[in-house]
């Protein structure tokens, strides 16, 4: 059993969860923790990042196949620092990337829990930024795949 199983499991343990958005491409994260202290946490890629405590609820989503994969952040608005970064990649017209994981408070130094998402929408209401996001973002998934043409595929040009 993990150990994050083990917290789940037993209840005991605190979990600390961190967010670390940016826009694709871009160079400057931006990065929140739950609870009321900043956090440091080692990364899955073995950097080290002090995330700033803020207000923080989230909805994950059902562990299943189906494709309504979306997990969806309640995140405090109050300085609005949330909303302008958020605005300025959608002005910009870039995806806007969130990474979301999951430590034992007793263990930052690897998170238990870790998804990359796209922020799909987006929404402010008094002090409070609520975004929704998808793991399943087949959109922007056609990196490196060959793209079909006639002269590779000639039953194309009859459809």
């Amino acid at each position: 059993m993990s150990l994050i199983e083990e917290c789940y499991a037993s209840g005991r343990g605190v979990l600390v969860d961190t967010i670390e958005a940016r826009e694709e491409g871009g160079t400057i994260s931006h990065l929140y923790c739950s609870g009321w202290e900043d956090r440091v946490c080692t990364t899955e890629d073995g950097r080290t990042l002090t995330f700033v405590a803020m207000a923080m609820d989230l909805g994950l989503p059902k562990n299943d196949n189906s494709a309504f994969q979306n997990i969806i952040l309640g995140m405090d608005n109050v300085t609005g620092e949330v909303q302008e970064v958020v605005e300025e990649a959608k002005v910009a017209d870039e995806r806007f990337i969130i990474t979301f994981r999951r430590y034992l408070a007793e263990d930052l130094t690897f998170p238990q829990e870790r998804y990359r998402m796209t922020l799909l929408s987006r929404e402010y209401e008094d002090d409070i930024a609520k975004l929704t996001c998808g793991f399943m973002d087949l959109l922007n998934t056609n990196g490196m795949r060959e793209f079909l043409t006639a002269t590779k595929a000639p039953g194309l040009k009859y459809i």
